[in-house]
């Protein structure tokens, strides 16, 4: 990152140049670049050509301009100029030679590496599980930026760009078996409609709604990635579940009961921890079996088989889960 903080303003018309990198434009010699021309963000936005130097590369010329004829625009071969700072162009109107700085044709393309990991600092992602943003996936369109804490659970989180064009491509990649069964896939430009289910228990959010555009310093509004998060797949978000984990305090309420548990076994915490991340993902109903591989992840031998062996010692246990059927435990929420 830059040393001097972005503004969210400038964050907000870097995300949007970022969504915009992709796409193509030619050059004079007809060559495909990928990236913006600068009269469409000089001027017309917060950054300036010194923040397009700290954040962005010049990837070439565009070939064309936009220039006036008869209250309209209209594409006209841009010429290099004996003076290197600028280019030429014929006017429609009068065929004279008109010159445009070379800042304002010049075509900016945000390097994926300086706004990825300014969003990481913004998720709060350690520097040790960020290696994803060094190896991008699906031609430079997604990059995992690692694990963010949203909510009461370490989560992966992507982040997409140009997904209305590659929305096939990327469902393909998260259907893969070897990922994780779930994740926050954050998008630099437009969502999934509504009625489109997501890929398995993952989840897409707008980058731009997620950061808080009415404070100077940009922030992202993690109770919000929150909520979308645990929403269902319909992407209407869930109202505030009626049970909830503390994993600091190692502390489960239950909004029925008036005294909240705390759990003193590290064991017992781990158990209890993976059926609310669970529940956050509408999954209330567990087996003991699932249960106590998490509770045991690090461990396959000299473990509690059953969960009455994993809570022995503690008398409290069955006040606050409950055992429906043989083998299937949840949450008790009445």
């Amino acid at each position: 990152m830059s040393s001097k903080p972005l503004q969210t303003q400038s964050l907000l018309d870097l995300i949007d140049l970022f969504e915009r990198s992709g796409q193509p434009i030619a050059d004079g010699d007809g060559q495909r670049l990928r990236g913006v021309p600068g009269w469409k963000v000089l001027g017309r936005t917060s950054l300036t050509q010194k923040l397009l130097e700290q954040w962005t590369d010049c990837v070439g010329y565009a070939g064309s301009y936009p220039a006036s004829l008869d209250d309209d625009l209209i594409q006209v071969d841009l010429t290099e100029d004996d003076q290197a700072d600028r280019y030429r162009y014929r006017c429609p109107e009068t065929f004279r030679w008109k010159f445009v700085p070379a800042a304002e044709v010049a075509v900016y393309s945000v390097r994926p590496a300086g706004i990825l990991s300014a969003i990481a600092d913004l998720l709060g992602i350690a520097q040790a599980l960020r290696k994803g943003i060094d190896a991008p996936l699906l031609d430079d369109a997604l990059w995992h930026l690692g694990k963010a804490r949203i909510g009461p659970a370490l989560t992966d989180v992507w982040l997409v760009r140009g997904l209305t064009h590659s929305v096939e491509e990327v469902f393909r990649h998260f259907g893969q078996t070897g990922l994780p069964d779930q994740g926050l896939i954050l998008s630099s430009g437009g969502v999934l409609p509504q009625f489109v289910r997501p890929p398995r228990s993952y989840r897409f959010a707008s980058l731009r709604e997620a950061i808080v555009d009415y404070v100077a310093t940009p922030c992202i509004d993690m109770d919000l990635l929150h909520r979308i998060l645990a929403a269902p797949p319909d992407g209407a978000i869930r109202p505030v579940l009626p049970v909830h984990f503390d994993e600091y305090t190692n502390t489960l309420t239950i909004r029925t009961k008036t005294k909240p548990w705390t759990i003193k076994g590290e064991r017992q915490a781990a158990a209890v921890r993976y059926m609310f991340e669970q529940a956050i993902n509408d999954r209330w109903i567990l087996s003991a079996a699932e249960i106590l591989d998490a509770a045991y992840a690090d461990k396959k031998t000299a473990r509690s088989q059953r969960m009455q062996n994993l809570f022995s010692g503690n008398t409290d246990w069955e006040d606050y889960i409950d055992n429906p059927e043989k083998g299937k435990y949840g949450f008790r929420r009445d």
